[in-house]
């Protein structure tokens, strides 16, 4: 999949400045405190011919000038005037220069940086999906949900993950924490996403985090990933999980299909049946040659889902009313118990 290019929100935008504002605001505070106290010493102490004319604004605004440097008025008589106007551009210059320095580092720091960022983006999204886990089973979830264009945060525990600069790669927010803790998927947006999708390798983990999430958000979508096939089913019933699944439950169907057929594209089992979706060529002496996907359903009893032409990748997009030909496969969704049966009747 390409690398997708995402615009950044102005709002985004703007609370990001105002994130760079608060780390600059207690030195701002101390400029602002040099330069009223300042004010107020200039006008205490300063001669008649000093303060002549000078309201307390154009006394602070002296002291200010002084804090870069730009003098705009001479060296007083007075030793404790004297004194601050030696020591107030050097304390100014090193308050700037600290706060400068703190901004610079809080925005090249990529780990702090990019935190922040996505926790400020995070709160421009609105009907996000929240995935925990980049393990090899949360990759493969995040390129399906990238494939259909919708927004997702993604949260792995191990900044060395193997796929965590994939990730990245492809502009999808990321952070690098520990999802059982509730701040985090506040600051994630979970008040306001469509989804939360716990696919981490740890059952505890996943379980705390639904738990975590339901309570936050009453009305998410709630997808969870177990090991254990009997716990999943429980606990679906238990804590109304939306989608629950098993790794071993979903896997074990399609390793015994594929046992059984070499042509088994997927399976899954349905009840006490398991369900495959077989590839069958049409050969040049097939009763499959010249009938269109409807026909071809009739003589077989089982829907055509999918074609593959020659050696192209097989797909669900093709003309169902075109006669199809020998050489090509057509995709059956069929029980694995009635493979042979199916197999028979297309041979004739």
């Amino acid at each position: 999949m390409p690398v997708r290019r995402v615009r950044t929100p102005l709002v985004a935008r703007l609370r990001f400045l105002a994130y760079a504002l608060r780390l600059l605001a207690p030195r701002l505070a101390i400029l602002a405190g040099l330069t009223i106290a300042g004010g107020l010493t200039l006008q205490a102490r300063g001669s008649a011919q000093e303060v002549a004319g000078l309201d307390f604004v154009g006394a602070c605004y002296q002291v200010y000038t002084q804090l870069f440097f730009e003098h705009v008025s001479g060296l007083p008589d007075d030793w404790v005037l004297r004194l601050m106007y030696f020591t107030v551009p050097i304390a100014g210059a090193f308050v700037v220069a600290e706060g400068l320095l703190k901004v610079g580092l809080s925005l090249f720091d990529f780990n702090n940086h990019q935190t922040a960022w996505i926790r400020i983006m995070a709160q421009t999204y609105r009907d996000h999906i929240i995935l925990i886990g980049l393990g090899h089973v949360g990759y493969r979830v995040l390129e399906e949900l990238l494939a259909r264009g919708r927004p997702v945060i993604v949260v792995e525990a191990r900044g060395e993950g193997p796929f965590v600069e994939e990730a990245r790669a492809r502009n999808v927010p990321l952070v690098i924490g520990d999802a059982r803790r509730e701040s985090l998927l506040r600051d994630l947006g979970l008040d306001h996403a469509a989804c939360l999708i716990a696919c981490t390798d740890d059952d505890l983990v996943n379980l705390e985090v639904g738990l975590d999430a339901r309570q936050i958000n009453p009305n998410i979508r709630l997808v969870m990933r177990f090991f254990d096939q009997n716990m999943a089913r429980k606990l679906g019933k238990a804590f109304s999980v939306d989608s629950i699944f098993s790794t071993s439950a979903i896997s074990a169907p399609l390793f015994a299909a594929a046992a059984l057929d070499e042509r088994i594209h997927g399976a899954y089992r349905m009840g006490d049946t398991l369900m495959a979706t077989l590839e069958l060529e049409i050969t040049p002496t097939s009763p499959l040659v010249g009938k269109n996907a409807t026909e071809i359903r009739a003589l077989l009893d089982a829907p055509v889902v999918g074609l593959r032409r020659d050696k192209e990748p097989p797909t669900h997009r093709f003309d169902r009313t075109e006669p199809r030909r020998a050489g090509e496969s057509v995709i059956l969704h069929v029980a694995v118990d009635e493979i042979a049966a199916v197999k028979a009747r297309a041979r004739g």
